[in-house]
This record gives C-alpha cells, sequence and structure tokens, in this order.
C-alpha cells in the first residue's frame, strides 16, 4: 500500500482504542475480497474480466454476465470505502490479505510504528521504519511513554 504522510503519532493506548472497529472493518474488507475474487474467476473465465484499461461495456455483455460484472463494480466500491474507512483511523495499511496496519509513533525521539495484525486483541508489537513485520518486538519494550 502506498506511504501516506504522517499526521499524528500515536500511543498504543490510543491505537488500541481503535481495535475493534479495525476488527469489524477488517473482517468485512476480508469478506468483500473473497466475494470479489470468486465473480473476477467466473467473469475472466466468460472472457470479461473486469480490466482498468480495457472495460466492457455491459451492453456488450450477455445478460448474466452484465449483472455478474454489476454486482462485481458494486463489491468493488464498498471494499473502497472500506479502505478509506481504515485509513481514516490514522493507520497506514501495510498488506491488505493479512490485515497488517502500522500506526506512526515515537520512541527515543525517533519514529517507529507500533503495529497490529488483523486477529490480534491489541497492539503487541513495534518495529522500526526499516525493518518491517519481520523485525516486530514486544511494546513492553517501549516503556510507560506509549501506554
Amino acid at each position: 500500500m502506498s506511504q501516506q504522510p504522517v499526521s499524528r503519532y500515536f500511543t498504543v493506548a490510543e491505537a488500541n482504542s481503535h481495535i475493534a472497529e479495525l476488527q469489524e472493518l477488517f473482517g468485512r474488507v476480508m469478506q468483500l475480497r473473497s466475494q470479489l475474487k470468486v465473480l473476477y474467476q467466473e467473469l475472466d473465465e466468460a472472457g470479461f474480466a473486469p480490466r482498468d484499461n480495457s472495460e466492457h461495456e455491459l451492453s456488450e455483455m450477455p445478460p448474466p454476465i452484465a449483472r455478474l460484472h454489476s454486482v462485481f463494480l458494486g463489491l468493488a466500491d464498498t471494499l473502497q470505502e472500506q479502505i478509506e474507512a481504515i485509513m481514516e483511523i490514522g493507520c497506514v495499511i501495510k498488506d491488505i490479505e493479512t490485515g497488517l496496519v502500522d500506526w506512526p509513533s515515537r520512541h527515543e525521539g525517533r519514529d517507529i510504528w507500533l503495529c497490529w495484525k488483523y486477529g490480534e486483541l491489541e497492539v503487541e508489537f513495534w518495529h522500526e521504519l526499516t525493518t518491517g513485520f519481520a523485525g516486530r518486538r514486544p511494546v513492553s519494550d517501549l516503556g510507560t511513554e506509549h501506554s
């Protein structure tokens, strides 16, 4: 996902205050992505896969395919709305498929990421800007300044 400018820094408690909402949003995202994959496969097999650069006209499609195509576009719009709602929280989506997000934070005068993945009950990890998910460390390492 693209990097967005840091508008504010979060504490662990502030990030945790959004977990329930993120669980709900990512639950819908996962469901929508699953439905879109199935519809895309059906449309692709019929020769009418939605493409950014060469969109088929609905009038060119057989009626059942046109209906599937319309449903696909509606679900894609809903997915985009869910992604925008996640981004409005202030976190940065790192991996949409796994529900991985980071919140900008500060520790000892430097920028860091507070890290959360869909299914985790709270923000339990952080990492340096350059280490990513593989460099996650427990938030208990941050001390009380992030509580």
